[in-house]
């Protein structure tokens, strides 16, 4: 029997509930039910009293689109793939895999196929909890997250990607402003409470944090500053929206050794260009000015033209940030 014929025997008769579904396939209850509403991975059918019902064929799907995933696929990517398609990218998949364990393929060093799964699942399951507007079940998450991972890797595997896809649906309409500021509330207090998690000496070095005139989103610039303190460095965080002047009279008051700003949304704001400039011409030259985020993109001329660092990632930050302490190290050694 050929693939294909294996493939249209399978029954596609609605029979079964979610728990079993759940049960067959290695995916949580919610994360099938938010798959269901963001990607329509599958269209189960109702009971008379409206119970979701899933066939054999829901079941295979569902099944293969996990192991896509936990194989990098992206789901936005694999969500409307025929059953075919799906079996023929998993294959495509295992050869690869085998050729790379023959040594005949290198591929950069990345986190396990389960930790991947389970990054994915909590971002899903996120997203599913604030669709839903159960904030209970979202502070839940937040926390359970931090258990599982440190927090450099919490605020990058999980928030980050979080944050963006929330942004992506709120834009395309999938979800409403309301759930992007349900979300937002909890964010803040949640980062702006890590921030606290570390002891404080009084004699660390400083960073001043922000996010310019204009941007109102700061939970890139929480996350920094919850982020920064792991490494030893004391945040002078002045929430959103701070005029370049005020940022640079700040860094001075402080002592800061650097200054940190989050760039996301308008990303075409006429006003940031000012402002990087502005505030870069008032920065002592020994204070590298920091900028990150979505709207980092827009703006990538007029940064490298000034000297600003624009690090990649949160991991790229931390080393600036490292050699930035060890070189102030070697000078008053």
């Amino acid at each position: 029997m050929t693939i294909s014929d294996q493939i249209s025997s399978i029954d596609t008769s609605p029979r079964h509930p979610i728990r079993l579904v759940a049960n067959r396939t290695g995916l949580t209850v919610d994360l099938i039910r938010a798959w269901e509403r963001r990607y329509q991975v599958v269209d189960p059918a109702r009971s008379d009293t409206q119970r979701r019902l899933y066939s054999d064929y829901d079941i295979e799907r569902l099944r293969l689109i996990r192991l896509a995933k936990q194989g990098g696929h992206r789901l936005v990517n694999i969500a409307r793939m025929p059953l075919d398609a799906l079996r023929d990218a998993l294959s495509e998949d295992i050869h690869f895999s085998s050729h790379h364990d023959n040594g005949e393929v290198q591929r950069p060093e990345r986190p396990s196929l389960l930790q991947i799964d389970a990054r994915a699942q909590t971002i899903d399951a996120m997203l599913f909890a604030i669709q839903a507007m159960d904030q209970h079940r979202f502070d839940q998450l937040l926390q359970q997250g931090m258990v599982r991972e440190s927090l450099p890797s919490f605020l990058e595997e999980i928030l980050a990607p979080l944050l963006q896809e929330l942004g992506n649906a709120t834009r395309s309409g999938s979800m409403r402003i309301a759930h992007e500021h349900m979300a937002t509330a909890h964010l803040r207090t949640f980062l702006g409470a890590l921030r606290y998690r570390e002891s404080f000496t009084g004699i660390e070095p400083k960073v001043v944090i922000t996010t310019p005139t204009g941007q109102f989103h700061e939970l890139g610039a929480l996350m920094a500053a919850a982020l920064v303190s792991v490494d030893g460095w004391l945040p002078v965080y002045l929430g959103p929206n701070t005029p370049a002047d005020e940022i640079a009279a700040s860094a001075v008051q402080c002592s800061a050794r650097a200054v940190c700003l989050s760039l996301t949304y308008p990303a075409d704001d006429p006003r940031i260009p000012t402002e990087l400039t502005r505030l870069k011409s008032q920065l002592a030259q020994n204070i590298p000015l920091f900028v990150g985020g979505s709207a980092v993109a827009a703006h990538s001329a007029l940064i490298s033209r000034l000297g600003i660092k624009s690090p990649a990632s949160f991991r790229e930050f931390r080393e600036e940030l490292r050699k930035l302490r060890d070189d102030q190290l070697e000078t008053n050694s």
